[in-house]
């Protein structure tokens, strides 16, 4: 799939969908993993902002069983 021209939002939805979890869980998990609170208005108001950091997407994709991939893209 691919999601180069997605926002945020539009990933994170995909990623929660299909890891069949909450905002609320995965902050959780989040907070377990790192011991960083996130409070969920704050999660919220990056992902709309488009403002979510690459390590930040890197961990929550560890905790829900994804990897993150870079493939080449074929010369059109």
């Amino acid at each position: 799939m691919d999601i180069t021209e997605w926002n945020n939002d539009e990933i994170m939805r995909l990623v929660m969908a299909k890891g069949h979890i909450t905002q609320k869980i995965l902050l959780e998990q989040l907070k377990d993993e790192s011991g960083k609170v996130i409070p969920q208005s704050t999660f919220s108001c990056k992902i709309r902002r488009n403002a979510l950091k690459l390590d930040e997407f890197q961990r929550i994709c560890k905790i829900l069983g994804y990897s993150v991939n870079i493939v080449p893209v074929e010369k059109r």
